[in-house]
C-alpha cells in the first residue's frame, strides 16, 4: 500500500513539473544577444512563461555574447524565436534559410527621439557635417560598434549619400567606441574628432551635464529608425506562428508586465506601445540611399564573414 501510495504521489509531483508543458515536445530555443552588461535573459523572462504555457513547450533562453554570434546560432539552425537588432536583421537576410521576421515594436505616435543617430564632434573646425567629404582625410571618426544598427549601419548609409561610400579609405582613421556611452566619452578625451552614436545616448548625457551642450556640437540627427524584429523558425507550424503571433501582439493589454519588461532591455523601444506584425518589405527603407541599394549591400559586406 505504501509502495503505491508513494508511486502516485511521485507521478502527480512529475505532472506538476511539466504543469503547462509537454515533455516530449522539444523545446523551444529563444534567443538575444547581450549589450554591454545586460544578457537581458531576465527581460525575456514573462515572455519565456508566457511561450512555455500557450505552446505547451518548455523554453530555453540563450544569450549571445553579441550581435554576430546570434546570427551564427540563427545561421546554425540553433534558434526557434530571436530578438535582433535591425543591422543584424540585415546583415542575416543575405543568407536567411531559417527564420522569418514576425513582429517588432510599434512606436508610439507622437514620439520623439525615440531611435535616431546623431554626429557629433568637439573639433571646432568643424562646422558642417556636409563638408566632411573635403575635409575627411585630416578627421579621425568614431563608431559604436561593427553590430549596431544606430552607431555604425545608419551614420554609413549616411555618409555613403554624401559618396562617402568607405569611411575607412577618407578618413584619417576610424575606430569603434565599444558602447554608446563609451563612444561619447572617448569623444569628450579627444580620442577622436567625430563619433556617430544613439540619440538617447546624448540626451541622456547633456541632461546630467548641461556643459556638454557647449562642449559637443551636434551636426546631424537622422530621422527615426524602425526597430529589430521578432524572428520565428520556418519550421514551425502555421498554428505555433499564429500562437506566436497573438501572444506578441496582445502582450501589451494581456501580460503588462512582460511587455514593459522587453521594453526595459532595449533602450530603442522605451517609447513602444505594443508589437506589430511585419514582413521583410518593412525594412526596405533601408535597402535604398537616394535611390542606390548598393550602398547597402557594400556596407552590410564589410561585417559578413
Amino acid at each position: 500500500m505504501k509502495g503505491k501510495l508513494y508511486l502516485t504521489i511521485s507521478i502527480f509531483f512529475t505532472g506538476l513539473a511539466f504543469f503547462g508543458c509537454n515533455p516530449n515536445k522539444t523545446p523551444v530555443r529563444l534567443a538575444t544577444y547581450t549589450y554591454a552588461t545586460n544578457d537581458r535573459v531576465g527581460n525575456l523572462k514573462l515572455l519565456s512563461q508566457e511561450l512555455e504555457n500557450r505552446l505547451e513547450r518548455k523554453v530555453k533562453t540563450t544569450s549571445y555574447p553579441d550581435v554576430e554570434s546570434l546570427i551564427e546560432g540563427i545561421k546554425s539552425n540553433d534558434v526557434d524565436i530571436a530578438l535582433i537588432n535591425t543591422l543584424g536583421y540585415l546583415m542575416l537576410s543575405s543568407d536567411n534559410k531559417h527564420m522569418i521576421p514576425l513582429a517588432n515594436m510599434h512606436i508610439k505616435k507622437g514620439a520623439v527621439d525615440n531611435y535616431k543617430t546623431v554626429f557629433l564632434t568637439t573639433n571646432d573646425s568643424v562646422k558642417d557635417l556636409y563638408e566632411l567629404k573635403e575635409r575627411a582625410k585630416t578627421l579621425r571618426i568614431m563608431f559604436v560598434k561593427e553590430g549596431s544598427t544606430s552607431g555604425n549601419l545608419v551614420p554609413r548609409l549616411f555618409l555613403s549619400a554624401m559618396d562617402i561610400p568607405s569611411p575607412e579609405s577618407e578618413f584619417k582613421e576610424v575606430k569603434y567606441g565599444g558602447t554608446h556611452t563609451s563612444t561619447f566619452e572617448k569623444l569628450m578625451r579627444g580620442e577622436t574628432d567625430l563619433c556617430a552614436i544613439g540619440s538617447s545616448e546624448y540626451y541622456k548625457q547633456i541632461q546630467a551635464d548641461s556643459t556638454f551642450k557647449n562642449k559637443v556640437r551636434l551636426l546631424w540627427v537622422s530621422d527615426e529608425i524602425p526597430l529589430g524584429p521578432v524572428l520565428i523558425n520556418k519550421a514551425f507550424s502555421s498554428e505555433e506562428k499564429e500562437i506566436v503571433s497573438n501572444l506578441l501582439l496582445n502582450m501589451h493589454t494581456e501580460n503588462i508586465d512582460a511587455f514593459e519588461s522587453i521594453k526595459l532591455g532595449w533602450s530603442e523601444a522605451k517609447q513602444a506601445d505594443m508589437f506589430q506584425l511585419i514582413s521583410d518589405e518593412y525594412y526596405n527603407s533601408f535597402r535604398e540611399v537616394d535611390g542606390n541599394r548598393t550602398h547597402l549591400d557594400n556596407i552590410l559586406q564589410m561585417f559578413i564573414n
